[in-house]
């Protein structure tokens, strides 16, 4: 029996990137529906869980993925809305690469410093990726700033991490001024840049005069970095006595755990892979 693949992307093309790592994780067939919205997704997951008989069914998942996270997280409740009792499959959602980013920076971290007790400053983090850092730096143990331009946006998006995760030790500030970044980095030993590409947060000389600072990770392969002087090769290299990861460093795991969530579907017919069960991932690696 083949392994199928129900692709459900929000975009109007459907990720090329998805559909290679799918292949290469095990995945035997892709069926594929683009420009997806949650109107349209009960009668796709019926033909998904109505097919195949309870002991087989492992043998079909959905993979949910796009550029809009919001809109990807809406696919989501709607597939999960349809299931009941063993008529189900295992889903995984990775919008816009998200939750396999956040879970590979985060781990690329923790192979450098014990995150129990650790002050974690994440620039640009009221994004998605940042978001779900955050979430996974505080379940290890991590004290939390995510900053935002807006000290409003900022403070709404910490609420709903701790709401949601269940967890405390995250606070928002806004930082739009190198002052406001310079203060936000005081006495913090992680870094992590999570914004969009293109966009320098800190230079060199605001990071360098902060002895506090253990180690600085980079989701941005497009210059300029959003941390200054970490090149998206980076893989624990040390600069000025900081390990660094950059951009490709940290997608050297995410490729490796996108493949492995996505062999993973195909074990059983109950998986809901996010954030943080991706990211539990590594163990099996």
């Amino acid at each position: 029996m083949k392994k199928l693949l129900i692709q459900l992307d929000t975009d109007k093309r459907a990720s090329t990137f998805d559909q290679v790592v799918a292949y290469d994780a095990g995945a035997d067939n892709l069926i594929i529906h683009s420009g997806i919205t949650k109107e349209e997704v009960e009668d796709i997951i019926y033909g998904a869980i109505f097919t195949r008989s309870p002991k087989k069914m492992k043998n079909t998942a959905v993979f949910i993925g796009g550029s809009d996270v919001e809109k990807g997280e809406e696919i989501m409740e709607a597939v999960k809305d349809v299931f009941f009792a063993n008529f189900r499959v295992s889903v995984m959602l990775d919008s816009n690469g998200s939750n396999t980013t956040a879970a590979a920076s985060v781990l690329k971290v923790k192979e450098e410093i014990d995150l129990a007790g650790c002050e974690v400053l994440i620039l640009a983090g009221t994004g998605p990726v940042g978001v779900r850092a955050a979430a996974l730096f505080a379940m290890e143990g991590a004290s939390v700033t995510i900053t935002s331009r807006s000290q409003e946006k900022a403070d709404k998006k910490a609420e709903m991490i701790k709401e949601e995760y269940d967890l405390e030790k995250i606070k928002g500030v806004e930082a739009k001024t190198d002052a406001d970044f310079i203060k936000a980095m005081k006495n913090k030993e992680v870094i992590l840049s999570a914004g969009p590409p293109g966009i320098n947060f800190i230079s060199r000389e605001m990071w360098k005069n902060e002895d506090s600072i253990k180690v600085m990770a980079d989701i941005n392969a497009v210059s300029p970095a959003g941390i200054e002087g970490i090149e998206p090769p980076a893989d624990g290299d040390t600069i000025d006595g900081i390990k660094v990861f950059g951009a490709l460093g940290i997608g050297s795991l995410k490729m490796k755990l996108h493949k492995k969530a996505v062999a993973e579907l195909f074990k059983t017919n109950d998986l809901i892979l996010n954030a943080v069960e991706v990211y539990k991932l590594n163990e099996k690696l």
